[in-house]
């Protein structure tokens, strides 16, 4: 093409058809320019391409990782209310000074679950490494940042705050003065009449319930916000 090209300009010189060869010339720069400009807006294609596969690959990740979470989240939920309901029941056994039943081990050792915030963020942990402006949607990429920066860390906080200040300092000393761990399943009362006459322990129970009560709010609150962002998300997958 260029050796042809070449040639012509060469006639058009030998002949001495300046006019004719300087309009060529032009016409020659239009081509080259029209030439690159067309193979960098090809290399521009690609890359969109490219880089919406991979937005495409870390939203079906991010989506897996919601789901889990609100798996996760439900489930913590579900043991948390159980917890709650067995304080309720142990309260009101002791402050009713009720004799004792053998399945009070049981419920004083259940009432003692705190479970931990376990929340998958592979996916966000890719995409930040990546880059964030790889989500091209502003409401969607603002959605997931809020959510992994701001929502979730601040649930994790506050639940691992109230317990990590209340169970060492209250509650631990509570249980190792009114009981000894049998085994793994259940504690074993060392005074029953002691533990009916301390209302030390009975409030720290209390408080304990009320955590888990307020826990299971900020829980269900956090899977509301977890089923926005999995809603925007199935609908950016769904558009494609």
């Amino acid at each position: 093409m260029f050796t042809l090209l070449r040639k012509i300009r060469l006639q058009l010189l030998t002949e001495n058809k300046t006019g004719r060869y300087l309009k060529y010339a032009i016409g020659e720069i239009l081509l080259v320019v029209i030439g690159i400009l067309l193979a960098l807006q090809i290399n521009t294609w690609n890359e969109d391409r490219k880089s919406g596969i991979r937005e495409m690959k870390l939203l079906a990740e991010l989506k897996t990782n919601l789901q889990i979470n609100i798996q996760n989240l439900q489930t913590d939920i579900k043991r948390q209310q159980k917890s709650a309901a067995i304080i309720d029941y142990l309260l009101e056994h002791l402050d009713n000074r009720k004799p004792y039943n053998d399945s009070l081990a049981y419920f004083i050792k259940e009432a003692d679950y705190a479970p931990d915030v376990v929340l998958s963020a592979s996916a966000f942990e890719t995409l930040k490494s990546t880059g964030l402006e790889l989500i091209k949607t502003d409401s969607l990429r603002s959605a997931i940042i809020n959510l992994f920066e701001i929502d979730y860390p601040t649930l994790m906080q506050e639940t691992r705050r109230l317990e990590d200040q209340i169970w060492p300092v209250s509650a631990v000393p509570m249980y190792q003065k009114h009981f000894r761990m049998e085994n793994k399943d259940y504690y074993i009362v060392n005074n029953y009449k002691a533990l009916l006459d301390d209302k030390e322990f009975t409030n720290m129970l209390s408080f304990r319930g009320h955590l888990r009560k307020a826990s299971t709010k900020r829980k269900l609150k956090s899977i509301e916000q977890t089923q926005d962002v999995l809603t925007l998300i199935k609908k950016e997958l769904d558009n494609q």
